[in-house]
């Protein structure tokens, strides 16, 4: 009985460094080519709207999160995954929808569902699994579609508004609530879209994330950090409306607009971060990685 070998064609070896960069060179091309308008528009919402500001860091930390994993990538054999197929099948349809019915949402959540349809197909599960995380991070680089914004802005607002004014009364400070509008002597605000806290939330959740994907590998753990965020990010928002009406009140109302509104605002952003980075600490105390 002869001993019989697999050809070697068929054994899957790991991808050179060489091949790897040409191979994303050539997507990369493809794919600004598909999404050269779509990225111009992104990067205008960047510049004009201060809720999608951080949009032009997403990009960077989701490429550096693929190359920390670099060595562990390039272990892995190139596994062809007929499975991907399926979701390009998706995105093709996201795709051709969203530019055939003017859908600018369908175009620009296409991109995402490209690229892990992409990965799965050429490269296979394992990689694909490695730079799941990363590949999923692009969403908080775009916009929130406008019937969710509205869903969650609505509600942050009259959260906000009450539980400021709910403060501000415990302070003895003799504010009037009409409705998100806020009556101070001699002054009075109003808790418009860009004070709801979506601004806050997207940012602290984005952190919140990376901080338990770099620092954890528990899930679990990764799930209560995200979860401990949700909180802050309301706090931090409630904290800075509060802030701005002690500010009216106490000092002038000048005090509560302009650089004195921007500064309140990076203050608890800073705070909500610190309280974040003990959440971590206390998580890892509580129950510390192993190896």
């Amino acid at each position: 009985m002869t001993e019989q070998f697999p050809d070697k064609n068929m054994i899957s070896r790991p991808v050179s460094l060489k091949r790897v960069l040409i191979t994303l060179v050539a997507l990369a091309g493809v794919f600004l080519l598909l999404y050269a308008a779509t990225f111009k528009d992104l990067f205008q919402t960047w510049s004009t709207e201060e809720d999608y500001s951080h949009g032009f860091l997403i990009i960077p930390v989701s490429l550096y999160l693929v190359w920390r994993r670099k060595d562990e990538l390039l272990k892995q054999p190139f596994h062809p995954n007929k499975w991907g197929i399926p979701i390009l099948a998706v995105w093709a349809a996201l795709y051709f929808l969203g530019y055939a019915g003017d859908i600018s949402t369908f175009v620009t959540y296409s991109m995402i569902v490209l690229i892990l349809g992409t990965v799965i197909t050429i490269a296979g599960n394992a990689i694909a699994k490695l730079v799941l995380f990363p590949i999923l991070f692009l969403f908080f680089m775009l916009p929130i579609p406008s019937e969710i914004y509205t869903m969650l802005t609505n509600p942050l607002k009259l959260i906000a508004t009450n539980a400021s004014v709910w403060v501000l009364n415990l302070l003895n400070v003799p504010v009037y609530q009409e409705g998100n509008l806020m009556h101070l002597p001699h002054y009075s605000m109003q808790v418009v879209v860009a004070c709801s806290g979506i601004r806050s939330l997207i940012s602290v959740v984005a952190l919140a994330l990376l901080m338990g994907y770099v620092l954890f590998k528990s899930n679990v753990k990764r799930s209560i950090l995200f979860l401990f965020s949700l909180p802050i990010s309301i706090l931090g928002n409630i904290l800075r409306i509060t802030v701005t009406g002690l500010l009216a009140y106490h000092v002038s109302s000048e005090m509560a607009e302009g650089y004195s509104h921007t500064l309140a605002g990076l203050v608890t952003f800073t705070i909500s971060f610190i309280v974040l980075f003990l959440g971590v600490y206390l998580i890892q105390w509580i129950a510390p990685e192993k190896g």
